[in-house]
């Protein structure tokens, strides 16, 4: 018989209340926005651990909203639980629609994005038009423009701070200074420019036909006005290859074919030494390139996929193909882990992640469309995402958690 100092005593219930720390921020990780709403209200320890460590560590780890560079490009300044919940929205498909800027005849636009304005180009003109906090989102009055409706459409634009180079179907390139408000027409080629883009060593122009072309872009001792003219007086070298893409990241280019037979069609060109590195990356045809970082870049091809590949090695180390075999014509990289991709019918454009291949996060189907137009152009920052069709431009505004859910994962 036991005595009652031997006797047993059952050991207290241990409750979810009493996990340290720790544990509870590691439990609530799993959980979405509206969860951890309703978690706020049970008590002060648990809103103590959403708001200081929760928040911040899922708004990090977010696709889409984990990004600083796309920060810099949002007009809002938005809370960890909002970039959380914008992230949910990106992945839910949960965004509101807005259409600008229609136009009948058919022409593709360039554009580029900063944080508080939209350039945009109208044919032959280059318009900057205001991001707003309002519910329209742009002015689609232009605060400034440059060009005329009778020149020729511009097929390609790229941006450097104030520094604007733009190459035209007529063979011409125009470069404008929007602090002095300068601008030139360089003749450079008698056929289509089909890509641009420059720092602040080089400007490189390609062709469909003919040839690319290298201007040294060397700051002289004088002021702005003599640098423009001597630039004509600058070309330093024509590589007898054309391209459809290319890219500029320090002394090196990188270069897609329009088409390649022999599935080769990304090259790499070294300014410093003008050879040319033949890249392994199995695609009859790269559209649009852009460089992850110094060692790797990422590129939309014809055959439906998405690359990613190393130029160390100069093979694919990784491939997202598009579920219903479409093109990529365009990309946005966000600097973390998210791509955007325009794809070749419908509007649509495809989300991936880095982190996660072969697979598709999600995929927007713009509504209201008249035309089965590809996305020629794409830009996103936090919130919204920009899609050049051929009669418009289409802005997803995920901020937006009153919208209707959109989800074509699954599909």
């Amino acid at each position: 018989m036991c005595t009652e100092s031997h006797q047993y005593h059952a050991p207290a219930s241990t409750g979810f209340y009493d996990l340290d720390e720790y544990s509870l921020a590691h439990v609530f990780l799993f959980l979405s926005v509206d969860d951890l709403d309703r978690c706020l209200l049970v008590c002060k320890k648990f809103q103590h651990i959403i708001q200081r460590f929760v928040y911040p560590k899922k708004s990090m780890k977010a696709l889409v909203t984990g990004s600083g560079r796309d920060s810099s490009l949002s007009r809002h300044r938005f809370t960890f639980r909002k970039r959380v919940k914008l992230n949910e929205n990106w992945c839910d498909g949960r965004y509101e629609e807005h259409t600008l800027f229609h136009h009948n005849a058919m022409y593709i636009s360039q554009m580029i994005i900063d944080r508080d304005w939209l350039y945009m180009t109208h044919g032959g003109r280059l318009q900057a038009h205001q991001r707003t906090k309002t519910r329209h989102l742009i002015d689609s009055s232009a605060q400034w423009e440059v060009g005329f409706a009778r020149d020729a459409d511009i097929t390609s634009l790229a941006r450097l701070e104030d520094h604007f180079f733009a190459g035209r179907m007529d063979g011409k390139v125009m470069i404008y200074v929007h602090n002095t408000r300068q601008k030139q027409y360089l003749s450079v080629s008698r056929d289509t420019i089909t890509a641009v883009d420059f720092n602040q060593d080089v400007y490189a122009i390609t062709t469909r036909h003919d040839a690319t072309y290298f201007i040294n872009r060397s700051l002289p001792d004088s002021d702005e006005s003599d640098y423009l003219e001597e630039l004509e007086l600058s070309r330093s070298y024509i590589h007898p290859q054309a391209y459809e893409t290319i890219k500029l990241n320090g002394h090196r280019l990188a270069a897609g074919k329009f088409h390649c037979s022999r599935k080769q069609a990304l090259q790499l060109i070294d300014l410093y030494s003008c050879v040319t590195m033949q890249l392994n990356s199995q695609s009859l045809a790269v559209y649009d390139v852009v460089w992850k970082d110094d060692n790797c870049m990422l590129t939309g091809n014809f055959d439906d996929s998405m690359r990613l590949v190393d130029i160390r090695t100069g093979n694919d180390e990784a491939c997202w193909r598009d579920p219903y075999n479409a093109s990529v014509y365009c990309l946005s990289f966000n600097g973390g882990y998210a791509v955007h991709c325009g794809m070749k019918y419908h509007h649509r454009s495809n989300l991936y992640d880095l982190r996660v291949p072969n697979n598709c996060i999600q995929m927007y189907f713009p509504s209201k469309r008249k035309h089965t137009s590809p996305v020629y152009g794409i830009a996103a920052d936090l919130s919204q995402l920009f899609l050049v069709t051929d009669h418009n431009l289409r802005i997803l505004n995920f901020d937006a958690d009153w919208a209707a859910k959109k989800d074509y994962a699954a599909i």
